[in-house]
């Protein structure tokens, strides 16, 4: 391929990556056939009254271009336009043009012969990324997450840096977004520096020149507050990168129109994406890697948590659609002894959502300060309407207990309570509360629950299959009698959890095969540990060996097989 042809093929890419006009187009073909061409550009040269190579003047483009025979405005436009990209420089239309005696002229600028080719660059981008048409304004307090969005998102590529300068590093940044779209495929600014109010408005200008691209333009911000106006007027999409809540979402500092307006946008589709998330030192948003059928319940509690599924998943995702987009929250009690799986199950409703989860945590929100209290429960569910996440009250009687018990203690709890309620009916979010003293609860909630549920102490099959599960995953465990800890034992699945995790860590560590023995010895400590009664534990058969594993008897010990090494 000669230089002209490589030319030609270079400069049809970047006219459709960056979104030229026909008209602009031409013009910059025009300027590039200056540099291809030597007699072109010595003749231009000895017409130029100052003899300034690579100028091409506006009188003599205005004589070639056909698009001049009624109005110069055709063509003024496309020349600002190349301007507005950092593609071309306009001698004497401004102080920061390049300094240069004579009339005004045009002229290739760096950035404008790496995009076409004139300049060496890395040829044409392969396998770029899928076409978008609008910014991507990507926030979060952590740039080195936001980083690495990008990377999984399109790929790896250079990062240019954001300005706060003027005019003449404006055409700068402007040029090397230009010049990244050309070779890498797509841009990514780094607006962490630039994220003042003088850095925005340079950015909102920035994103104003390159808003005709056609491939992906990524900005990365610790917030949208100072952007938000200028992501209206361009259409730019606005989404928030969990897990790093970090956005202090001050109502005053948000102008509500523009929010308005923004979510009203088929663009928009959730309010953290426009508005960021609250700061909160007491509450991060986190994803859980729980799962649905982690869940080992009895067939009956499985299907009433699957119907409150259905019943979560209705009110979130179709009947706002059916009133007017307004949202609709869902509240779910779960009441059961402790252990029997209540904040496991808020876990995997918030997977099964694909939402993350925020606890409220009752020593975080005590407080003896008048109004403290309210403060930082009103931050908590902020944080989580704000977030989407599965709003989690554990030990919800704690807080939510009746009104008119006299064992109230702390003035700052009973105030809290009458907060709760207001906050529970303005709340637009998931929240799941939890408690093991369902009669302590105020009576005025209940209503306020879409769903109510009881996780009881699983029955004999369902012990079985816990134990199962938890000691022996792939089912080739044949030392124990599984049957028999099921029968003997009703516990709950905590309890059961904290013995499987016990008996494994003494079987590895005095090198024996995981046997009964183990297990029932670990419940046993489990049971005491609870302040129940052990004797269950030594059945007649495993007696000697129970007792041995917790008076540490050696000789008797030495009896337990040993690990096959093979």
């Amino acid at each position: 391929m000669d230089f002209q042809a490589h030319v030609e093929k270079r400069l049809n890419y970047a006219a459709h990556i960056l979104g030229l006009r026909p008209l602009a187009r031409e013009v910059l073909k025009i300027l590039a056939m200056v540099d291809c061409k030597d007699e072109l550009a010595e003749e231009l040269r000895k017409a130029d009254v100052f003899d300034r190579p690579g100028v091409l003047s506006w009188k003599t483009l205005a004589e070639q271009v056909p698009a001049t025979q009624n109005s110069l405005q055709p063509l003024e436009r496309a020349v600002v336009s190349l301007a507005d990209w950092g593609l071309i420089q306009i001698v004497g239309r401004a102080l920061t043009d390049p300094i240069a005696p004579g009339p005004s002229a045009l002229r290739l600028s760096y950035h404008g012969r790496v995009c076409i080719g004139l300049a060496p660059a890395f040829g044409l981008p392969s396998g770029t990324a899928k076409k978008q048409e609008q910014w991507l304004i990507l926030h979060a307090a952590s740039k080195e997450s936001l980083i690495h969005y990008c990377t999984s998102m399109i790929g790896t590529g250079r990062i240019l840096l954001g300005t706060r300068g003027g005019a003449a590093e404006l055409d700068h940044l402007c040029g090397n977004v230009a010049a990244h779209l050309c070779t890498q495929g797509f841009t990514i600014i780094d607006g962490f520096p630039s994220s003042d109010p003088l850095g925005a408005h340079m950015l909102a200008e920035l994103m104003r020149r390159t808003s005709s691209a056609q491939a992906p333009r990524i900005l990365l911000l610790p917030d949208p507050i100072q952007i938000r106006s200028a992501a209206l007027s361009i259409g730019a999409i606005l989404k928030w990168i969990e897990p790093h809540p970090h956005v202090r979402r001050d109502r005053v500092v948000l102008d509500q129109h523009i929010s308005t307006n923004l979510l009203s946008q088929q663009l928009a589709q959730e309010e953290r994406d426009l508005c960021g998330v609250p700061d909160s030192e007491i509450a991060q948003p986190k994803r859980c890697n729980t799962l649905w059928s982690d869940l080992i319940l009895s067939p009956t509690v499985h299907y009433q948590l699957e119907q409150a599924l259905k019943h979560a998943d209705y009110r979130l995702n179709v009947l706002p659609k059916h009133n007017r987009n307004k949202k609709s929250g869902y509240r779910l009690l779960l009441s059961g002894l402790p252990g029997t799986g209540k904040s496991m199950t808020a876990e995997a409703l918030a997977t099964a959502l694909d939402r993350p989860l925020v606890k409220l945590d009752l020593s975080s929100v005590l407080s003896k300060w008048l109004g403290e209290t309210e403060k930082l429960i009103g931050q908590i569910f902020d944080v989580a309407e704000a977030s989407g996440a599965v709003l989690v009250l554990d030990e919800a009687e704690a807080i939510l207990r009746q009104r008119g018990n006299n064992n109230n203690s702390g003035g700052g709890l009973s105030t809290g309570v009458a907060y709760m309620l207001t906050r529970f009916d303005r709340y637009q979010g998931v929240l799941v509360a939890t408690t093991n003293r369902i009669e302590d609860l105020d009576e005025a909630f209940f209503r306020r629950f879409d769903d109510y549920a009881v996780l009881p102490i699983p029955d004999r099959e369902t012990r079985e299959g816990m134990w199962k599960t938890m000691l022996a995953p792939e089912g080739i465990e044949k030392n124990i009698d599984f049957k028999l800890i099921a029968r003997n034992f009703a516990i709950s699945g905590g309890l059961i959890k904290g013995a499987c995790i016990r008996a494994k860590a003494w079987a590895l560590g005095m090198n024996k095969m995981l046997s009964t023995p183990f297990v029932l010895a670990s419940l046993a400590r489990e049971l005491e540990k609870n302040n129940r009664s052990t004797n269950e534990a030594y059945t007649k058969e495993h007696r000697e060996m129970v007792e041995a594993l917790l008076d540490g008897d050696t000789d008797i010990l030495d009896e337990l097989p040993v690990i096959d090494s093979k």
